[in-house]
């Protein structure tokens, strides 16, 4: 009969006989957990003191921020007088004699269009105009001296032909009062008098007509019509200046649309002129902030592109369109807030000023 087993413990082997690292010393041990304390307690400074640090940060922020509550800043752009040179007529840009960036002279010659159309009208008018002068020239002095001997000599001849008729008549108005002529005959013998003394009277108007000239409504119709004429060509004459433009004020060329060859429409821009010397600056503020502003007050503003402070002058204050209205309210008793636009000059010419810079408006409300 077999025995039943035995249960084999594991024996427990002394400090010194374990592998190093799996044991520690109990000094060892004291030693770790006293460097822990320590370095816990370090971690926990340095977290308080960025805590500390964030606080005066905000706080500082927060004090800034008091101060500043009763300031606006408003942000404008300078602006200035803008021309754009443009035509009249239609045609094909021949010279261009200006290039972006270019400063000019009031009067300055700027480009050239070439225009067919206005050269053959003004041909046609011109045509129109002679032939009207020239029938005006015969209408005063009247017929040529050769016409007029010629229906002078024809009333002669229709006055031959009445007296002879005349005669005739008389004698053949006796015969047939005696019953010795035919009252037929007669018939044709008055008919020949009545029809020399009808173109006698056609004799004398047409001499009439010629000696006289033509008449006084007549003449006046000629002229009126050569005064149309002129009109005309005085008009077509300005659209024909017009293919020369000229600069209407001194500036700089800011910008150049079409170039050389391009076809130019009526009325539209062909280069946009700047008046360099005639600039403002255009803010936009509420309604509500206006109080504290007034047209011919003096501001201080900022140019950051310039890196400087300038001194503007307020010349115009006026409402906006609808579609700039800032803040709408619906509540009882409350209102909408429109905008209103602001322009101010600078008190002396500022170098390097241009438009489109930004300008930073900031005053005590």
């Amino acid at each position: 009969m077999m025995g039943s087993p035995k249960t084999v413990f594991p024996r427990r082997l002394p400090a010194k006989e374990t592998d190093a690292g799996l044991s520690e010393p109990p000094a060892s041990r004291s030693s770790a957990r006293t460097n822990r304390h320590q370095n816990k307690g370090s971690g926990m400074s340095y977290r308080n003191i960025a805590f500390c640090g964030i606080l005066c940060v905000f706080l500082l922020g927060a004090c800034m921020s008091a101060t500043d509550t009763n300031e606006q800043v408003v942000t404008g752009l300078v602006d200035a007088v803008e021309v754009d040179v443009a035509s009249k007529i239609p045609g094909r840009l021949s010279k261009l004699l200006v290039k972006e960036g270019d400063k000019v002279k009031k009067g300055q010659k700027l480009v050239t269009i070439e225009s067919e159309e206005i050269l053959a009208k003004m041909d046609q008018v011109q045509a129109s105009i002679d032939a009207v002068r020239s029938k005006l020239s015969m209408a005063r002095k009247g017929a040529r001296k050769e016409e007029k001997e010629a229906v002078r000599k024809q009333l002669e001849a229709a006055r031959h032909q009445v007296e002879i008729t005349r005669k005739t008549y008389e004698r053949m108005l006796k015969l047939r009062d005696s019953g010795a002529f035919p009252q037929a005959k007669f018939d044709e013998v008055e008919f020949k008098y009545n029809v020399s003394k009808d173109q006698m009277a056609m004799a004398e108007a047409k001499y009439d007509l010629v000696m006289k000239g033509a008449r006084k409504e007549e003449i006046e119709a000629l002229e009126a019509l050569v005064k149309q004429g002129e009109s005309t060509l005085d008009e077509v004459q300005s659209y024909q200046k017009e293919t020369t433009q000229y600069a209407p004020i001194a500036g700089e060329v800011s910008k150049i649309v079409l170039h050389e060859g391009e076809l130019a429409a009526t009325g539209y821009p062909i280069l946009t002129l700047v008046d360099m010397q005639d600039l403002w600056v255009v803010f936009a503020v509420r309604e509500d902030w206006l109080a504290d502003i007034s047209k011919g007050d003096t501001i201080n503003v900022h140019i950051p592109a310039l890196r400087r402070d300038v001194e503007l002058t307020i010349f115009n204050i006026a409402a906006m369109g609808d579609f700039a209205t800032w803040r709408a309210t619906n509540d009882k008793n409350s209102f909408d807030l429109k905008s209103f636009e602001i322009k101010a000059r600078p008190t002396a010419a500022v170098e390097k000023l241009r438009p489109g810079m930004t300008v930073r408006w900031t005053w005590g409300r």
